[in-house]
């Protein structure tokens, strides 16, 4: 028997342990703007998963919303919210500066910033803040960073979209 996507979404979030509980009639009525709110909250709170969880099920055929402008609107929103770990990097630098990894990261981003923070952001991956916080240790440009991780994010969350979408349209015909 499969599972009808109001019921896949509670096991996605029951899997993942998250507080977030999101059905197809949620994501509905919300529409991109929850979308937004859910990928923002996640990446300012360090909570990935949510997201994740949200754009799968918001790209399904049975929520209806376009693949595409659902990981803008993500991409958009968590890019937004790495600004958290940014600042902590700016504000934290004497903290980051007497761990003993500090060195070899604060070498990496120095020569290849742009790269590391653009793979970083790409996949999808918990440890993504620790690029948001080297970069703002290191004082790499805030546009930059913004530009490059919105790239990233948008990338990311349109290939969920899409798999998503083709792939549980699949199990559901």
């Amino acid at each position: 028997m499969i599972a009808q996507p109001t019921e896949m979404v509670a096991m996605i979030g029951d899997a993942n342990h998250t507080n977030f509980i999101c059905t197809n009639r949620v994501l509905e009525s919300a529409g991109y703007t929850g979308i937004w709110i859910a990928a923002f909250i996640g990446a300012a709170f360090f909570l990935p998963v949510g997201a994740l969880a949200a754009v799968c099920v918001a790209a399904t055929p049975a929520v209806g919303l376009n693949p595409l402008i659902v990981g803008v609107v993500a991409g958009s929103a968590e890019a937004l919210g790495e600004l958290t770990g940014y600042a902590a990097g700016v504000g934290g630098k004497g903290l980051l500066a007497r761990s003993r990894f500090y060195p070899r990261v604060q070498t990496l981003m120095t020569h290849y910033a742009g790269r590391v923070i653009f793979i970083a952001s790409v996949i999808p991956n918990p440890v993504f803040d620790v690029m948001g916080v080297a970069a703002g240790s290191i004082r790499y440009p805030l546009r930059k960073f913004l530009l490059i991780v919105f790239v990233g994010k948008t990338i990311k969350f349109a290939w969920v979209g899409f798999s998503c979408y083709y792939g549980l349209s699949q199990l559901w015909s």
